[in-house]
């Protein structure tokens, strides 16, 4: 399985000034190519790496928002009706459900403390995705296997904003212990911390590989 970062970009400000990208994720395995959470420009970026829209098999959302689609049903919001008619099929995730994709299976989370219905993934132990969420009891096991992306979109924590801070994601990793931990998703706090400053002392702090995800950037699951 391959996973390349198509955008690591995770708050209005981060996408509307374009700072980093903001493409989501795109996963290979076998022939099998899913897109998720493609957002503003997912389109340039796929056409930077030489990726042929037309053979994807799946588009996986977790929330919806303009920035990173979301489950986009209601109230014709993200799919829009003109489009609906386009894919083979449409399926509204739920939660703690079992889902497969041409032999690439993936298993939803419990609902996300977030402002709208959202979920996080885990595809079976290889990876485990936290997606926009506050931080709750559970999240890290719910998400944990050997590899972690993780949305880390505050330094600080703050009340009333449901997001995950620097210290939810490091209790996270305390309590997960993957293999390595991957943050993504940055908001503007993160990324004037420098990502890559943030994963390095979290890898001296907790003793387990993180690194800061970067546009384009692919590892090998």
């Amino acid at each position: 399985m391959k996973l390349t970062f198509m955008g690591t970009a995770g708050a209005r400000f981060m996408v509307a000034k374009q700072i980093a990208a903001s493409g989501g994720l795109y996963l290979e395995e076998g022939d099998t190519r899913i897109s998720l959470d493609p957002g503003p420009g997912a389109v340039v970026q796929y056409a930077k790496r030489k990726v042929d829209l037309t053979k994807l098999d799946a588009i996986v959302i977790s929330h919806r928002r303009l920035f990173c689609p979301g489950d986009a049903l209601d109230r014709d919001p993200v799919v829009l009706n003109y489009l609906r008619h386009f894919p083979q099929e449409i399926v509204r995730l739920q939660p703690e459900t079992d889902y497969s994709v041409n032999g690439v299976n993936f298993t939803t989370s419990p609902a996300h403390l977030h402002q709208v219905e959202t979920f996080g993934f885990r595809f079976g132990d290889r990876l485990g995705w936290v997606t926009d969420s506050e931080y709750y009891e559970g999240i890290a096991e719910q998400h944990k296997a050997g590899v972690m992306v993780i949305h880390l979109v505050l330094m600080e924590c703050r009340t009333g904003l449901p997001h995950l801070c620097l210290a939810d994601v490091e209790r996270i990793i305390r309590d997960a212990k993957p293999r390595l931990a991957i943050i993504t998703h940055f908001g503007m706090t993160v990324w004037r911390a420098h990502p890559w400053e943030v994963a390095a002392d979290l890898t001296q702090r907790l003793g387990t590989e993180v690194k800061a995800a970067r546009d384009g950037m692919s590892i090998e699951l």
